[in-house]
């Protein structure tokens, strides 16, 4: 199952200790688009007060169809809650909350929604460039040995292919190119790729990594090469520094000082230390003189 923007935002609130504490997690007794209810509220010795979750993120943790349907993971602002009907009002989430459906109350006065989705993309980046998709953007051509990389690509480059026999869609036998260069230029420009020359008709596969796509939407994958422990230690790193650096913030006795010191010497450590991320190695090059690369070996494209 993918890990979400949505997952990591509830494990941020969760390991800061901003999930209301009594009744910051529950199953829906019904609902709307546009409310949750919870008449199990009614069986409390103490129960919610009018209000009290005006200004909390109501978060669908899951959707008791078990089918991570709509609207699983997604968030909305409760701008008002009745005690007498246990009765919550949120912005629109789309679909019905529905008896059974699991929500998610977490305050937002020390860490709002746009500071942790700040956060985690700026986690998210200060872990380095991260796998990303093959690009088979470009085909070899006669006569040509020079290719424009691609501006996305040309950063990471970390391995050249050549595809092989051609004739089955799902056997390509991919030749790895040892005796390319990649030549840097300016930013914003595509930068050359040199091979040796190839008959035409070759697909180049191009094996890079590169920046993780900005994280904004409750569904945005995070990549599934970051465990989700250290996309959520690095974000909390992150929300902890900003947190930290504001001016009520300064006390040397602050608990989140306190943490802020534990996650970057500890936790996030840790959770690197055992779920260290894979990233593709860069090819060793090499040239074999007098003859070019393993064009012979290469059959014409059926």
């Amino acid at each position: 199952m993918a890990f979400t923007l949505s997952n990591l935002v509830q494990s941020v609130f969760s390991d800061l200790g901003q999930i209301e504490g009594t009744f910051g997690l529950f199953d829906a007794t019904g609902g709307s688009a546009t409310t949750f209810v919870n008449s199990n509220f009614n069986n409390f010795d103490t129960q919610p007060e009018t209000d009290v979750f005006k200004n909390y993120l109501a978060i669908v943790v899951r959707d008791a169809a078990g089918a991570s349907a709509s609207p699983e993971g997604k968030w909305s602002v409760c701008s008002g809650y009745v005690d007498t009907t246990w009765t919550g009002t949120i912005a629109t989430v789309t679909d019905a909350i529905a008896s059974g459906d699991t929500i998610m109350l977490a305050k937002q006065d020390k860490f709002p929604l746009s500071q942790i989705i700040w956060a985690a993309n700026k986690a998210l980046e200060s872990l380095g460039d991260l796998p990303a998709n093959a690009n088979i953007s470009l085909t070899t051509a006669d006569n040509q040995t020079e290719y424009a990389i691609p501006v996305a690509v040309k950063r990471g480059l970390k391995q050249v292919w050549i595809q092989g026999v051609t004739d089955d869609a799902n056997d390509n036998e991919w030749i790895q190119v040892h005796d390319s260069r990649n030549e840097l230029t300016t930013g914003g420009t595509a930068s050359i790729l040199y091979l040796p020359q190839y008959p035409s008709g070759y697909v180049i596969r191009l094996i890079y990594t590169g920046a993780h796509p900005i994280l904004s939407a409750y569904s945005d994958v995070i990549n599934e090469y970051v465990h989700p422990t250290v996309a959520t230690n690095s974000t909390i790193l992150k929300l902890l520094e900003w947190y930290n650096r504001l001016d009520a913030n300064q006390s040397p006795d602050s608990y989140f000082l306190w943490l802020e010191n534990e996650y970057r010497n500890k936790y996030l450590p840790l959770a690197l230390a055992k779920n260290p991320i894979a990233r593709p190695k860069r090819s060793p090059q090499y040239a074999v003189f007098g003859q070019s690369s393993a064009t012979d070996s290469v059959p014409d494209p059926v």
